[in-house]
């Protein structure tokens, strides 16, 4: 049986930072310090699974006008927090680009690549 390929995956700055300035800082406010550590391992958990299967995330309509093929996984932790993490895999190179942390409740034309 072949082994399957792992591929890299990588946050970017701009996602990075959104993560920790907004993500993270809404859970700290919204959940116990416990819940909210839970919460961003169970993040960072489903993240990981992307490495085995890049493209198991939907295509992100809001983002077909770019070459890269921008896909997106979401989280759902309560009906106020949900977060779609979007990526891009680079087949040739084998790396998964996390390029944006969009929180779902706000407008979907602000979502933009985060490189």
């Amino acid at each position: 049986m072949a082994k399957q390929q792992s591929f890299e995956i990588e946050i970017t700055y701009p996602a990075e930072k959104r993560y920790q300035e907004e993500i993270l800082a809404y859970l700290v406010d919204n959940f116990s310090i416990k819940r909210a550590l839970e919460i961003d391992a169970n993040i960072i958990e489903l993240i990981s699974t992307l490495s085995l299967m890049p493209e198991k995330g939907t295509l992100e309509p809001n983002l077909k006008v770019y070459p890269q093929q921008f896909r997106f996984i979401l989280y759902k932790e309560t009906r106020n927090f949900e977060i779609k993490i979007i990526y891009f895999v680079n087949k040739s190179i084998g790396k998964i680009y996390i390029t944006d942390f969009f929180p779902v409740l706000m407008q979907p034309n602000k979502l933009k690549i985060r490189s």
